[in-house]
């Protein structure tokens, strides 16, 4: 099975236009919703009376924040807890899926990856804005499976085996109540820890950067300058960048390069 992992802090999180877009999946085999909600209780039974008319097998979890701001790691994680699924795609909130965005994923879990990120196209208010003037990975000479893969794990479209997610202990919670890092660390981790990635370019999923977006993303979001860092060597880095080049730090004083 497939599990939809998505999670939302919004009051206006594009709920309709998801389960529209699930309903055209050319893909036939079982697949669920699991649906992370920051405002579960405001709308608890809403989401699911409307799941059972569409008989699309539904999960709602509440969003039990840590932190003022967006909880990204934590909810990924309540998420995927629940999943019933073997296969776990992650989209963000504001964001549709394709006819055949199922079915790539299932390609990629059944070709062997234990991960592989999917390409994106974005909606404005008032067009759509596709290939690499939406997504730039798709422009980069050296896009590939792999490593180059788990450098540009980005959480808008995402999918892993829930085996993978477990054996590397999951997304990184200290990157709760920080925008856009939470991925990029989970694709760094799965990488170092030996699994194979995958560059899904064709499968896409539909990401909307308009009004609605933009007048809750400010509001959620905290400043850059509280993104959790460390210094080694007086330069500020990403807590998984300062882990590597201190290992790479020892490893020249130890002599074993």
């Amino acid at each position: 099975m497939l599990s939809v992992v998505v999670i939302t802090a919004r009051e206006k999180c594009g709920f309709e236009a998801l389960v529209r877009s699930l309903k055209s999946q050319t893909y036939e085999g079982p697949f669920e919703l699991v649906f992370v909600d920051r405002m579960h209780e405001s709308r608890a039974g809403l989401y699911e009376a409307a799941m059972a008319e569409v008989g699309i097998p539904f999960v709602s979890v509440a969003d039990s924040p840590t932190e003022q701001g967006p909880c990204p790691g934590g909810a990924r994680n309540a998420g995927i807890r629940a999943a019933r699924g073997d296969w776990i795609v992650c989209i963000d909130d504001l964001t549709a899926l394709f006819p055949s965005t199922l079915a790539g994923h299932a390609l990629a879990r059944d070709a062997g990856f234990d991960a592989a990120i999917g390409s994106f196209d974005v909606q404005t208010d008032d067009t759509i804005v596709s290939g690499h003037h939406a997504d730039a990975r798709r422009s980069d000479p050296r896009r590939s499976d792999g490593e180059w893969c788990s450098r540009h794990f980005y959480g808008m479209h995402m999918g892993f085996r829930k085996d993978a997610w477990e054996a590397i202990g999951g997304f990184d919670r200290l990157f709760d109540g920080v925008y856009g890092q939470e991925d990029c660390d989970f694709g760094a981790r799965l990488w170092r820890s030996g699994h194979s990635l995958g560059w899904m370019e064709e499968t896409k999923v539909l990401c909307y950067r308009g009004a609605m977006h933009n007048d809750t993303h400010s509001v959620m979001f905290k400043r850059e300058s509280e993104v959790p860092t460390a210094f080694v060597a007086g330069v500020p880095k990403w807590r998984n960048d300062a882990i590597i080049q201190w290992s790479e730090i020892v490893g020249r004083i130890r002599g074993d390069s």
